[in-house]
């Protein structure tokens, strides 16, 4: 057999080396920790070398968290829960009515919240007990929500809040970031909005390695392709630093840096999606953005996050014009899929770096 072969794993295949079940393998590859890409007949393959990392560095050997958050949602409720979202967390968001789907999620790495609707319940009221003493969810903000609690948030101890929980998703949402928004650090100047998680996602842009680094041909390419998909003179891809927006990659446009408060990508990472802006002279954020003056005359702007391994948006690919206009629905999937190209590459320079 071709030894390039033996170096290729299906998901069963890579779920009988590491001792688990296919789906959590499968939840291992939705989540980045494991790098797969897929066949063009839609099948996952994964490294081999991937893999035997992953059994060199057990799990509970693993620090840190993912930017995730995972919400298990009253019944009846978890189509409502995506539909809201917890916006301005900076977080991707699992849903489910199942507890013990819960259980498996948390066979990953910790993820940084867990929303616990219905926490009264005798089922839900003994998970949230467990989750409480789970060492390994120590980084873990845990918010219980009780239909018999009151209005005013209780402590249970650091990152654990309980909150009672209301007849309508979205207005549950919105209690639990406004609560969640209190106890986060301001570790940057409030001239441009951040993600709740803004603390966890500048340590993850300074361990990508990606700072500073030099030119690569990989990401020009796909900085490349996003300028020629959506018609614009203008595509990068940025890394967002406490201080700066800098360029791994960048097409149409002089220089390496620019100051964050320039950055159009700040509403990318708070939105924690694609993001588009029609019209940025309209756009009150940016009145005192010097980029829409000339000699650049900005106008439009669309970007789509670019993620590590755990989820942290790092930055983002996108583009811009000097002139206003709107996204087809073609366009949107393009600048998304290149960005999630883009990801995908981080994880495999993750992956070379660990085995070099």
């Amino acid at each position: 057999m071709d030894d390039r072969v033996k170096d290729i794993l299906t998901t069963a295949e890579a779920a009988h080396l590491l001792g688990i079940s296919t789906r959590t393998a499968q939840l291992w590859v939705e989540s980045g920790q494991l790098p797969s890409w897929k066949t063009p007949g839609g099948h996952r393959r994964i490294p081999r070398e991937a893999v035997l990392s992953l059994i060199e560095r057990p799990a509970q050997q693993q620090s840190g968290v993912r930017a995730h958050a995972i919400v298990l949602a009253d019944k009846g409720r978890g189509a409502d829960w995506l539909n809201a979202g917890l916006p301005g967390l900076g977080l991707l968001l699992h849903v489910t009515e199942d507890v013990q789907q819960v259980r498996e999620w948390l066979a990953l790495t910790p993820p940084m919240l867990i929303v616990v609707e219905n926490a009264d319940e005798g089922e839900r009221r003994r998970l949230v007990s467990l989750l409480y003493r789970d060492v390994n969810l120590a980084q873990t903000a845990i918010v219980s929500l009780t239909k018999s609690g009151r209005d005013d948030p209780v402590p249970q101890g650091s990152n654990r809040v309980q909150l009672g929980m209301l007849p309508d998703v979205p207005a549950t949402s919105a209690v639990v970031v406004k609560e969640l928004m209190k106890t986060r650090r301001k570790d940057v100047t409030s001239a441009f909005r951040t993600p709740w998680n803004e603390r966890a996602r500048l340590a993850a842009v300074k361990e990508s390695g990606l700072l500073g680094s030099p030119p690569d041909p990989d990401f020009d390419r796909l900085v490349r392709l996003a300028a020629h998909a959506i018609r614009a003179p203008i595509a990068m891809f940025t890394l967002i630093t406490q201080r700066e927006q800098w360029f791994k990659s960048r097409t149409g446009f002089d220089g390496s840096t620019t100051p964050r408060d320039w950055a159009f990508c700040n509403e990318t990472l708070v939105a924690n999606e694609l993001t588009v802006i029609e019209d940025l002279s309209k756009a009150p954020q940016f009145s005192q953005n010097p980029t829409l003056a000339q000699p650049y005359g900005f106008r439009f702007y669309a970007g789509a996050p670019v993620r590590d391994p755990l989820g942290f948006a790092l930055g983002s690919t996108c583009v811009i014009d000097v002139k206003p206009r709107k996204l087809s629905a073609n366009e949107r999937e393009a600048l998304g899929t290149i960005a999630d190209a883009a990801s995908n590459l981080i994880r495999l320079r993750a992956l070379e770096r660990e085995i070099s």
